[in-house]
């Protein structure tokens, strides 16, 4: 299946994509979903800025659990 633009959520407290849910120590197999469906750039639409706040703090959290994980300054994030 191919997948060029996947949704992100944020479902109780983790990333959620195309309904797929991963805990914070599963960046890797976040990463490798992504791979998997073809995707080239995963879209978010926050509905306020509480959410897009609550991702952020979830992305960290995956980043400090992950050792492949770097960068903190990023405007956006890449899992390549």
């Amino acid at each position: 299946m191919i997948d060029k633009n996947p949704v992100i959520s944020v479902v109780d407290g983790k990333i959620c994509i195309n309904g797929h849910t991963f805990e914070e120590h599963e960046l890797r197999e976040s990463k490798e979903y992504l791979q998997s469906i073809g995707a080239e750039e995963a879209v978010f639409s926050p509905e306020n800025d509480e959410e897009l706040n609550e991702l952020h703090s979830i992305v960290e959290r995956m980043e400090k659990a992950s050792p492949e994980a770097s960068g903190k300054d990023a405007a956006s994030y890449y899992l390549n």
